[in-house]
């Protein structure tokens, strides 16, 4: 029976499906049509991550972090820049805080 995932996946995996006697087809998105599928993917591991927590789904969640940074040409110094800048001026996550509800101001 052939199931369809048309997702992105771990390069080995085609590798790996062989290796276990099936067949699978595959293709190499370009470069343009990587970055939606990495974003698809994050939301995919990050909802997977909210229903059943893991380290092995943070481990995955790094590494598909790392696979944007560098398909989106990002440069990893400065979002490290960035990440200290806010939290030095908006704090962390590790306070446990969780706004009810704020003004608008009039």
């Amino acid at each position: 029976m052939k199931h369809e995932y048309n997702k992105l996946v771990r390069d080995k995996i085609p590798d790996i499906i062989r290796e276990s006697g099936r067949s699978c087809d595959y293709k190499i998105l370009s470069d343009a049509e990587v970055l939606d599928a990495l974003k698809d993917k994050l939301i995919e591991k990050a909802n997977i991550f909210a229903e059943r927590p893991s380290e092995d789904e943070i481990s995955d969640i790094y590494e598909l972090i790392d696979a944007i940074v560098e398909k989106f040409d990002y440069e990893p110094m400065h979002i490290d820049y960035l990440k200290l800048q806010n939290k030095e001026s908006k704090g962390t996550y590790s306070g446990n805080t969780f706004l009810i509800s704020a003004d608008d101001g009039n």
